[in-house]
């Protein structure tokens, strides 16, 4: 199934006039202008070793600024060099809602004569963001600190936010990186039960709550002989087997072993739910499990010991974190482009035109054909993992093997590679508008404007049982990242906070950035349609709707709709297990 989404929430309302709005958005005076910067059942709540590639020709997220010839109102906010120079509002709370109207749904059950609110929910801003405002507050009953009108359209509340950029709530985390291939700075937690506290626990509260930090008893010297000796049994104090599985672990007691302390006899994780895991308890705000992924803000050294601060404002130790980067810098290719190739050992990065392209999947050797097409030679060079190359659209069949024509003449066996093959354009397709092709059996997703395609790469799409589901989808939101997480049956648990660049389009399915593996052009993932991190990164910047300046998320609206995305096909060896069920294996028995 798809995981537990955890994101502020939005109501289904459609967007009507509301008495007392400032401003229709379509009428704001502050016109937009572009700023450079730039996990499914996964869920909740942005280049090849040697040599180094050049950093990947990708398209920025789309951020929006004020225009400056908009008025008193953008002349106010346009410097001397015609940049925008504020004012700004930023974020005092994890995620700062914003609105439709000046209000929030559901806030007054009361009122008789208006029960059912007007506003929707238009994204939200985030600890150490700040987006462009028209600064006058205007208050009421749903928001007696005074809403403020975003210059890109949509109310936010001064509860949430703040004018004053050095506000300490709004400076103590930092704004995501969006020149970087990824937003943040990622660990992953190494032990099981790594413990997460809301603040700097004190030496008593440590001792208690990481009871493996309390002195354990030497064991008792014997015999030299004894000691040398591994059939002598262990005297009274010496090492135990690890505490068995008891039938009720999962039923909460004070005579429980703690999950952590718990272990399987094939090694495998304990059996807890990830809301045992993340159970608060006094100073903690939760622990995390070996494999959980946490987002990291700053290290900090204190009491003697380090620390990591997450971007979610607690503390863990940092001696129990690893920092996390990505195993490749692979990136897909924009089509038309020089040097939109991703360079690999043998590969220089090179200019591909159109479709079809292929990439290489596994190491191979190229091939020359006679003319007959009947004997293949081994021609000079290698075709790494990644490369990318035009395809000609001729192929031949030598000895049993299947060979692709490239654009260089030269041939490649097809069973090394996997190549474009999408689908037909959707129904009522307008002539320059933008969609995105994910084929599963070819593990491949192309870009499209109208019917030119633009960019193409390789993906990871659900495995096994957690195929991804087939369709007609459009994107419903974006996020620069937030936390997917789920409890699955043969993974167990997972969390990985701050999954990048997410763009949801059908229910907990998303399009988004995978820090943690490198196999792209083969399933991978718990349903999501993952993507190497520069991929996301340029898919997010070029995907409807854009991302106003300063926003952390943006929700499709009627009058500003996601790009539509066609998933088809039936990815290799996914829906056979035990587990195979509807709805993301229709066929299933």
């Amino acid at each position: 199934m798809p995981p537990r989404r955890r994101v502020p929430p939005r109501s289904p309302a459609r967007p009507r006039r509301a008495r007392g709005r400032l401003l229709a958005f379509g009428a704001l005076a502050l016109a937009a202008g572009s700023v450079v910067g730039v996990a499914c059942s996964e869920s909740r709540n942005s280049p090849a070793p040697a040599p180094p590639p050049a950093q990947p020709m990708v398209s920025a997220p789309v951020v929006r600024s004020p225009d400056a010839d908009a008025g008193a109102d953008g002349a106010a906010m346009a410097s001397a060099e015609g940049g925008y120079a504020g004012p700004f509002i930023g974020a005092i709370v994890v995620n700062a809602p914003i609105w439709s109207e000046m209000d929030v749904p559901d806030r007054h059950p009361e009122r008789e004569h208006d029960r059912e609110s007007r506003s929707i929910h238009l994204g939200y801003l985030r600890y150490g963001e700040k987006a462009p405002v028209l600064p006058e507050p205007h208050a009421n009953k749903s928001c007696p600190e005074g809403w403020y009108q975003m210059a890109a359209g949509g109310f936010v509340c001064g509860k949430t936010t703040t004018l004053d950029m050095d506000h300490p709530k709004f400076k103590q985390a930092k704004a995501p990186d969006l020149d970087a291939a990824l937003p943040y700075t990622y660990g992953i937690n190494v032990v099981d039960g790594t413990p997460l506290y809301r603040q700097l626990p004190s030496r008593e509260q440590r001792l208690k709550y990481e009871p493996w930090l309390n002195a354990k008893p030497k064991k008792a010297k014997t015999s030299k002989s004894d000691d040398e000796n591994p059939y002598v049994p262990a005297p009274d104090g010496g090492a135990v087997d690890p505490p068995a599985i008891r039938e009720d672990a999962g039923d909460a007691g004070a005579d429980a072993t703690p999950w952590w302390e718990q272990r399987l006899p094939d090694g495998g994780p304990p059996p807890v739910a990830l809301d045992d895991i993340k159970k608060a308890e006094g100073p903690l705000a939760g622990r995390m499990a070996k494999g959980f992924y946490a987002s990291l803000d700053q290290e900090i050294d204190a009491g003697g010991t380090r620390w990591w601060r997450t971007m979610t404002g607690v503390l863990t130790p940092a001696d129990r974190i690893m920092i996390a980067k990505p195993p490749t810098e692979f990136h897909g290719v924009w089509l038309g482009k020089d040097d939109a190739t991703f360079a690999t050992t043998n590969a220089k990065p090179r200019r591909i035109d159109a479709l079809p392209v292929a990439f290489v999947l596994h190491r191979v050797k190229r091939f020359s054909l006679d003319e007959t097409h009947k004997h293949a030679t081994v021609a000079d060079g290698l075709l790494d993992r990644f490369d990318a190359v035009g395809l000609t659209g001729d192929k031949a069949r030598v000895e049993g093997v299947e060979y692709w024509e490239m654009d260089d003449k030269t041939w490649v066996p097809a069973a090394n590679c996997t190549k474009t093959e999408p689908g037909p354009p959707p129904a009522g397709l307008g002539e320059h508008e933008k969609w995105v092709d994910v084929n599963l059996k070819k593990q491949m997703l192309v870009a499209f404007e109208g019917t030119t395609p633009v960019f193409v790469t390789l993906i990871s799409s659900g495995r096994n049982e957690h195929e991804t589901p087939p369709g007609t989808f459009r994107i419903r939101e974006k996020h620069i990242a937030a936390t997917m997480d789920a409890d699955t049956a043969s993974d167990g648990p997972y969390s990985i906070e701050d999954v990048p660049y997410i763009e949801y389009f059908n229910a907990g399915y998303a399009l988004h950035g995978a820090f943690w593996h490198a196999v792209f052009g083969y399933v991978k993932s718990h349903g999501c349609v993952n993507l190497a991190p520069w991929d996301a990164r340029a898919l997010f910047g070029w995907t409807e709707p854009q991302l106003p300046e300063g926003w952390h998320a943006i929700v499709a609206t009627k009058d500003r709709p996601g790009t539509r995305v066609i998933v088809h096909e039936r990815a290799p060896g996914t829906c056979e297990g035990p587990a195979a069920e509807p709805p993301q294996c229709p066929t299933a028995p």
